[in-house]
């Protein structure tokens, strides 16, 4: 009898659950593992600030509920870090040193924050609102904060700062245009922007960076280039998401800011794909890397990713669809030279 094939998805976002959906209909009888380092089981994360302000509840949240995945017959095991990779050997290497034998893989790891490094050493000052966990964490704060800071903009902090609007907080909002990284913002298109934002009664500053940040009691005290001093009660960061690679980075898969794959989404190893935020995929007609985000974009990439990984030859090619149209500005998804400056 010949062995089962384990398919093994580290990733738990629209790409690796599209995968290991079309793994499944494909292949009744492989072993299917998602693995997650959240606790919380696939979501819409887009929708986080409807949930942090009570527009939603965890259960309308959730894309999928675990018992889906057991009528599916794969097993999800979320709160599993993997720490190592040795494609040679085909094992993954988890928190406490578990070891994880798959047959391929697929690599939809995502992205993390990003803070701009001269913002580093106040890393810590900072609450993120990257996951569930995050929004948890913030939705219990909500109430008690009256002035909070959002440093950086993003597309999830404009979301962020008009939700922080529409329940009446006096926010302040320091707008740094290289913080839509990965998109490249223009001075005219970040304006419409802001001005957008001061309609809405947002205090928006803009090229007066930050200087220094200290605190005062529970208060965080931001002192500008210019000397201006902004007092507020909570510290919030938007500078856009990088690939979650670093796991990744000594294991022999190539990488450079995501994981570099080729038009079939296949990285250096023949049993490794990848997909989602943190692919950096190689494009025939630019002869260049690109990396893709949005929604639609993973689920498109995660299907590709599984039936080639499955031994057909589908060519990926960036979508041209908008993620976001903030107050009428359209950011496409899909970006290319400016993955080197």
């Amino acid at each position: 009898m010949p062995k089962k094939d384990h398919y093994v998805i580290i990733g738990n976002g629209p790409a690796g659950n599209k995968a290991a959906d079309v793994l499944r209909e494909n292949d009744r009888n492989a072993r299917i593992t998602i693995l997650s380092d959240e606790h919380f089981s696939f979501y819409y994360r887009h929708k986080l600030c409807d949930f942090m302000s009570g527009v939603i509840d965890e259960d309308t949240l959730k894309v999928k509920f675990y018992k889906e995945y057991k009528e599916k017959n794969i097993r999800l095991r979320l709160g599993q870090r993997v720490e190592k990779i040795d494609p040679d050997s085909k094992t993954l290497f988890l928190k406490h040193m578990e070891k994880l034998r798959y047959t391929k893989l697929i690599l939809a790891v995502g992205s993390a924050p990003r803070v701009l490094p001269s913002l580093l050493r106040y890393k810590d000052y900072f609450t993120f609102m990257s996951n569930y966990i995050d929004a948890a964490n913030v939705k219990s704060m909500l109430e008690n904060i009256k002035n909070p800071i959002v440093i950086g903009g993003d597309l999830i902090g404009i979301n962020f700062i008009k939700m922080l609007s529409r329940l009446k907080k006096k926010a302040t909002f320091f707008m740094y245009y290289k913080s839509f990284w990965p998109f490249d913002l223009d001075i005219k298109k970040a304006d419409a922007i802001r001005l957008s934002l001061e309609k809405n009664n947002i205090k928006t500053i803009s090229g007066d960076p930050v200087k220094t940040i200290s605190r005062r009691d529970a208060d965080y005290i931001i002192e500008t280039e210019s000397g201006r001093e902004i007092e507020g009660d909570a510290l919030f960061s938007f500078m856009g998401r990088i690939p979650n690679i670093q796991f990744i980075k000594g294991s022999g898969i190539d990488t450079e800011r995501g994981i570099l794959v080729n038009e079939y989404l296949q990285a250096n190893y023949k049993d490794i794909y990848a997909c989602g935020d943190c692919a950096q995929i190689y494009n025939l007609e630019l002869k260049d890397y690109w990396i893709s985000i949005g929604w639609e974009n993973s689920i498109l990439q995660g299907e590709v990713a599984a039936y080639n990984l499955l031994g057909e030859h589908r060519i990926i090619k960036p979508m041209s669809k908008k993620i976001f149209n903030v107050e009428g500005i359209k950011v496409k998804t899909s970006w290319w030279n400016q993955l080197k400056t």
